[in-house]
């Protein structure tokens, strides 16, 4: 008995929907049965019916939508060990592939320990450089680019046309160029620049589409100036970018094909940008492999690097017929705190629902203090926990508090507490949460600064709703926590985030 798939229109006419779903839903009972002595045991865990079946289906294209402390890691291991066991896979017909280069060596290492498979989780760039190993050439890393920047700023500053158009798009006309070079309205400029070049090449643009910009000529012609520059210099230094590897290995699995998988498995797909996704369709397409792609579309947040929800929202638009399947047992938070933090991030127009659900009970775990004290919330906080993790917007906001040691560490009353951003804590938890700069200001929670206008030519993920993105980084931090969330909130100026919940959710606040 054997899976089967929507494979064309022939096939779904011959057999028709209903029979095919039918027969499915007797492989899967039968399966679960005939499995159960290898999901009953995942890393030591019981995988609940929602995991087995996400694990047991087997389409050519499946999406597993996993909810914040739904088990995700323990799915894809599950996942793994079943077609290892069910010899539907052996080791290296199995790729894997994660987003970033700490949560890949995770699952690496949690693969090992467990199973001592030899399966080798890559991160995109890495699998692009496995893949181009033949090339000589250097990899560069971001700080090139921004080098040519720095240095076309001070190359220009005796090329009076070039400086003319600095000041006309900076409006600063009268500036003279010396004090302007130092100046933070240049500074934003340059990363301006930046953000533009990394998120052009993200999308794949080619550079003749430079010649469409009608609006901001000036700052254009800027920009097109430095693109070419840093072009140069890769190409002068036989060298590739991070978007390069990918853009090239695209193409070379195209031109040449890769060795055969049976499946392809990936992990934090949220996370994914236009050159990724192009990149993993051919991998699939050329591998004959089947696909399997886990996130959240709740926690995708890093908009900032090219990365793009809509290669989530739309995955079927890619990869065709798709079997979608929801996990949607959080282990990590109380039920009272997957609704707060549930009905706060729907407001956001472009997110799929999901039912999450929780046998843990915390009947008010968010605790709201007005003020600015830390220590003063982290006396309250210690005597209940001896585990926390302290968060903010911003790498700075910690520094009106505590200093840092070099590991991101800092000790209160003999104990070490961790501070992150936001952004830098998505995949980790921790007994208990204090989230610090919640203020109603250009950096606070959310934060205000706007993208600039001319971003939004060649960025496919510009927020539709307000604060969308802010939304899903604060619906992070709510949900790192395994027991309760402590607010640390500015008293005149209180975030409108913390405003929301408290008219929505009351219920669920406690005040100290």
């Amino acid at each position: 008995m054997i899976y089967i798939e929507y494979i064309n229109n022939s096939y779904r006419n011959k057999y028709g929907r209903l029979k095919i779903n039918l027969l499915n839903k007797k492989f899967i009972k039968k399966e679960l049965n005939d499995s159960d002595y290898i999901l009953s045991n995942i890393c030591g865990y019981s995988l609940d019916k929602k995991q087995r079946i996400a694990i047991i289906t087997d389409e050519c294209s499946n999406l597993i939508i996993a909810g914040a402390g739904s088990g995700k890691s323990l799915t894809i291991i599950g996942k793994i060990r079943y077609l290892i066991e069910t010899s539907k896979a052996k080791e290296n017909e199995i790729l894997c592939i994660s987003f970033t280069r700490d949560a890949s060596k995770s699952l690496e290492n949690k693969i090992q320990k467990f199973y001592d498979y030899n399966i080798k989780v890559y991160t995109f760039h890495k699998l692009a450089l496995e893949i181009l190993k033949e090339y000589n050439f250097n990899i560069v890393e971001s700080d090139l680019l921004n080098y040519i920047v720095d240095e076309y700023f001070y190359m220009i500053k005796n090329n009076d046309d070039i400086v003319k158009k600095v000041k006309t798009v900076l409006n600063k006309i009268d500036t003279p160029y010396n004090i302007l070079i130092k100046s933070k309205e240049l500074f934003n400029l340059k990363r301006l620049i930046i953000t533009f070049i990394n998120l052009f090449k993200t999308n794949n643009y080619s550079i003749y589409y430079f010649l469409k910009f009608k609006k901001y000529k000036a700052l254009i012609r800027i920009i097109m100036d430095i693109y070419f520059l840093y072009d140069e210099e890769l190409k002068s230094t036989n060298s590739l970018d991070f978007n390069d590897m990918i853009i090239n290995a695209t193409l070379y699995v195209k031109r040449n094909g890769i060795k055969e998988y049976k499946y392809i498995i990936v992990d934090e797909y949220q996370d994914t940008s236009y050159i990724r996704q192009c990149f993993l369709k051919e991998i699939m397409l050329k591998a004959h492999a089947k696909l399997i792609c886990v996130g959240d579309d709740y926690q995708s947040i890093y908009r900032f690097n090219g990365c793009d929800i809509n290669m989530f929202l739309n995955f079927k638009k890619y990869f065709g017929h798709t079997k979608v399947l929801k996990i949607n047992n959080t282990y990590r938070n109380s039920q009272e705190l997957i609704n707060l933090a549930g009905k706060f991030i729907m407001k956001n127009k472009r997110q799929l629902y999901k039912s999450l659900k929780s046998e843990k009970r915390l009947l008010k775990p968010i605790k709201i203090m007005y003020g600015d004290s830390l220590s003063k919330l982290l006396d309250i906080v210690l005597k209940k926990y001896d585990h926390i993790l302290v968060l903010g917007r911003n790498n700075f906001d910690i520094n009106k508090y505590f200093k840092l040691d070099e590991e991101g560490y800092f000790s209160y009353k003999d104990t070490k507490i961790r501070y992150l951003t936001i952004h830098s804590s998505k995949g980790l938890e921790e007994d208990c949460v204090v989230i610090i700069n919640l203020k109603d200001d250009i950096l606070g929670i959310p934060n205000r600064i706007k993208d600039c206008e001319i971003l939004s030519l060649i960025n496919n993920n510009n927020d539709i709703y307000p604060f969308e993105e802010e939304r899903r980084l604060f619906y992070v931090a709510l949900t790192r926590t395994k027991n309760e969330v402590y607010m640390l909130v500015d008293a005149k100026r209180p975030s409108i985030f913390v405003k929301e919940i408290i008219r929505d959710s009351s219920k669920y606040i406690e005040y100290i």
